[in-house]
């Protein structure tokens, strides 16, 4: 009587545990890990490949190449500006890397063309970077404001590393800056970063 009560248990939980297996199959319902971290971090659909008026007043300037757009109506959104490379400043994610020559200027150079437009318009590319960060043009007056950070040795030009992005005249304009303005008096910011980065060691083993 025992023998048959506990084969009768161990049948039904091997039922439940196929039956489970078959419905996370077909319905999903558990994602591998990396899927799981991709939709927890969803892109809001926002317009692209049309120029959008930004208020410069939600505006908030974290570099030379990255800014911030508090929307009213909308999640708020990061956008690394296209065309450009801003000398490096000191964060708090990384307080071993202090600011690189220029970091500074070229953060004032931003706040200061940036907020202060009287007309201020994003263009965005239809795709993110990898930190699902909005990539997108600026335009300040009417002037992309890439070409100003080229001309005025703020930023470097990024379009032969990077490509257009989808955008030939805009990034055609940051070329014949580059060209006017000559080389940047500060390091690659790439390589400033490849620098400041500190490679992790394997552990020593103690014998």
């Amino acid at each position: 009587m025992i023998r048959r009560l506990v084969r009768r248990t161990l049948t039904l939980l091997l039922l439940v545990v196929l039956a489970l297996g078959v419905l996370r199959t077909k319905t999903g319902l558990r994602l591998p890990r990396s899927a799981r971290w991709a939709t927890s971090r969803t892109v809001p659909t926002r317009p692209a490949g049309t120029r959008v008026l930004v208020d410069p007043a939600t505006v908030w300037v974290d570099d030379g190449d990255t800014i911030r757009i508090t929307w009213p109506d909308a999640p708020r959104e990061t956008v690394r500006i296209l065309g450009i490379d801003a000398p490096e400043i000191g964060h708090g994610s990384n307080p071993t890397a202090g600011d690189q020559p220029y970091g500074r200027e070229s953060l004032e150079f931003a706040r200061r063309h940036l907020l202060g437009a009287g007309r201020l318009e994003l263009l965005r590319a239809a795709h993110h970077d990898r930190f699902l960060r909005t990539l997108g043009y600026l335009f300040v007056d009417g002037v992309n404001y890439s070409t100003l950070a080229v001309e005025n040795h703020m930023a470097e030009c990024t379009i032969e590393r990077f490509g257009d992005s989808g955008f030939p005249r805009e990034a055609a304009e940051v070329r014949d800056a580059e060209r006017r303005a000559g080389p940047p008096p500060f390091e690659s910011p790439a390589r400033f970063r490849e620098r400041a980065t500190p490679i992790p060691r394997a552990p020593r083993i103690l014998r």
